[in-house]
């Protein structure tokens, strides 16, 4: 095919690439939008709060960790930051970074049942750069205020009753009832424990904890119908030293607990014990507010 044979089809092709151009820069220019996390899809966007979460936890920056997750729906960083907390709680991560989870999650408005077991652990307070922050100290000035003396008429007491004030209702936390050394040389050392009410009845669904230095580990009564409806357990290692609480209290009920050598029994080897923890729902008590008749008082 000569070269004037092949023209017509190079035109084509010249003007049908000028024509694209035209239209693409100057009749429909293409328009640059900004597109945020907010706007993926909800299974991108929980993945995304997880994300944010965990280089919190590497870098310890609160600023840029809220910066990433700005914009994004309040119902998918609560879904992403529960599901994360639990996810952790449930695999016994350390306690320090279950602290910048809670931490987290405290500044972006979510509560879940997993973190409260940390909300009442002291710990030194960390900077968005993850430097800790010095508590400062109160300087006490010694002012004394002058008080001048002013002319204060007598009032004759008049018999006005005081209506009763409303109490609010005291919450239901637990209480240790029992704490039972169990010595059995068939059993692998372990703590077992047991949630009921004041009538001995097992509470099913009641999330317990077990702590420790450097972890955790959470178990919901009623799962092992086999010990009762009240009743879990946890494996446990000789010379760590564990506490034990409830979700509903956020802070141990029983503190400095470990597995101890059973008391020897003659001609039978040394046996390590395990523990029976019993916690007893406290009865629901309300006091009576005194109320001043209204025949009271003095003329």
């Amino acid at each position: 095919m000569s070269f004037f044979q092949r023209l017509p089809l190079l035109v084509g092709l010249a003007l049908g690439l000028l024509g694209g151009l035209v239209y693409t820069w100057a009749v429909a220019p293409i328009e640059l939008v900004d597109v945020g996390p907010g706007m993926m899809h909800p299974n991108y966007r929980q993945e995304w709060v997880r994300l944010a979460a965990l280089s919190y936890i590497a870098d310890g920056d609160l600023e840029r960790a809220r910066w990433r997750l700005d914009g994004m729906p309040r119902e998918d960083i609560a879904a992403g930051m529960e599901m994360l907390i639990g996810e952790y709680a449930a695999a016994g991560r350390s306690a320090d970074t279950m602290r910048r989870l809670t931490v987290l999650a405290q500044t972006l408005g979510v509560q879940t049942s997993a973190m409260l077991v940390y909300l009442d652990t002291p710990a030194a307070s960390v900077s968005p750069t993850g430097t800790p922050v010095p508590t400062p100290v109160p300087t006490l000035v010694d002012a004394t205020p002058t008080v001048v003396p002013t002319a204060v008429p007598t009032l004759k007491p008049t018999r006005t009753p005081y209506p009763p004030t409303a109490t609010p209702e005291p919450l239901l936390p637990f209480q240790l009832a029992t704490k039972e050394q169990i010595c059995n040389p068939e059993q692998t050392p372990h703590i077992e424990v047991v949630v009921q009410d004041k009538d001995g009845t097992g509470l099913p669904g009641v999330e317990v904890w077990l702590m420790w230095a450097d972890g955790s580990d959470r178990a919901v009564t009623g799962l092992k119908p086999k010990g009762g409806l009240g009743y879990v357990d946890f494996d446990a290692e000789e010379g760590v030293e564990y506490s034990l609480g409830t979700s509903e209290l956020g802070a141990p009920l029983v503190s400095g607990l470990r597995l101890e050598l059973c008391p020897e029994e003659k001609g039978k080897a040394p046996v390590v014990g395990s523990w029976r923890i019993v916690l007893e729902r406290r009865p629901l008590v309300t006091s009576t507010p005194a109320v001043t008749p209204a025949g009271g008082g003095e003329e």
